[in-house]
């Protein structure tokens, strides 16, 4: 039977989670036309051995690839090249879904032909209790935008300037990930924004579930988005940025990306530029690092002048205008909400 959804699990050492995730994707309702591949990033713990008990379990839904470790991305691209069901979706090991939410978004990928599909997620902080009533829940975004219809057929330059998809409310035709040869970074951090931005040249279509579908666990020590694995990791995040700005030029000259989907990519990326901006910040407070900050958003504006007039953030606007000289104030400001946090 034609699988209708992949569900991609990259997984790395992640045995204290990933039997959640797996039991919240393997719904008696949803298995026979979801396709689960869970690809074990050369775990050094159960993680294997766990998803290999599933796929004993459900063998028509759940298939296990182990291989060496490539980071998460490699996971990803391992994924695409083995999925078959026709849409896509990616969920971390230590994440999960809501039952019913997924079941609702698998009903209606039955019915639509759109490209993208996006819907809601939740952030979960994990208190370390291991009880999933402690978790303090956020909606990151409560709605897509103003005046949302769910589940409308959108042209997807019509709504483009209005939002902002994030991997964990992303599902996607697999058709576009494999025709156009959508392959992230491996062994390398902060990859999902690759993923989400990569495809939108080829989107021409697209819908939103009000459904909270996804619960993005944070707070787990070690999580790439914390401040001290963001300083730790600062060349992964260099690297992913320097491959968005590369492959942004590349969508200038490609018919397929629009002005509203180049507009919409810049618009990403200068979100990932205040990311950049804020790792620099929790270093130690030096003059070096004020002449870094200003040598580097001297080049993104001379080079990436959309991306550069695309930012959004305050915080950025400020030290813009101030000519860097705030930054000792930002700096000492961030680490104070970090102490706060």
């Amino acid at each position: 039977m034609k699988k209708l959804l992949t569900v991609v699990v990259p997984a790395y050492n992640a045995q204290g989670y990933i039997q959640k995730t797996l039991d919240s994707l393997c719904g008696e309702s949803t298995r026979n036309e979801l396709e689960v591949i869970v690809v074990d990033d050369g775990s050094t713990d159960q993680t294997g051995a766990i998803a290999d008990q599933y796929q004993v379990r459900f063998p028509d839904t759940v298939v296990v690839i182990h291989k060496a470790n490539g980071g998460h991305g490699s996971g990803v691209n391992c994924g695409i090249r083995h999925a078959t069901g026709a849409y896509f979706k990616i969920v971390d090991a230590d994440d999960w879904v809501d039952k019913t939410a997924f079941q609702n978004l698998m009903a209606f990928l039955r019915k639509t032909d759109d490209d993208a599909v996006v819907s809601g997620f939740y952030w979960a902080y994990d208190d370390g209790s291991g009880h999933e009533e402690a978790f303090w829940r956020k909606a990151e975004i409560l709605e897509p935008f103003d005046g949302v219809e769910y589940k409308r057929s959108y042209r997807f330059d019509e709504i483009a300037e209005k939002i902002y998809i994030k991997m964990h409310g992303f599902t996607i035709k697999t058709s576009i990930l494999k025709e156009n040869g959508i392959h992230l970074d491996e062994h390398c951090f902060y990859v999902d924004t690759e993923f989400i931005l990569y495809p939108i040249p080829y989107i021409q279509t697209i819908s939103f579930l009000q459904d909270f579908v996804y619960f993005y666990r944070i707070g787990r020590q070690g999580q790439s988005i914390s401040p001290q694995q963001m300083a730790r990791s600062k060349g992964d995040y260099d690297r992913v940025l320097q491959a968005l700005l590369h492959f942004y030029q590349g969508c200038k000259a490609d018919s397929h990306c629009t002005l509203a989907k180049q507009q919409y990519i810049a618009s990403v990326i200068a979100r990932i530029v205040a990311g950049k901006i804020k790792v620099l910040l929790s270093f130690p407070i030096n003059a070096r690092q004020r002449r870094d900050l200003i040598a580097f958003d001297h080049l993104l504006k001379t080079n990436y002048p959309e991306v550069y007039k695309a930012n959004q953030n305050q915080a950025v606007r400020l030290l813009r205008f101030s000519r860097y000289y705030l930054y000792p104030a930002a700096a000492a400001a961030l680490r104070m909400k970090h102490r706060r946090s």
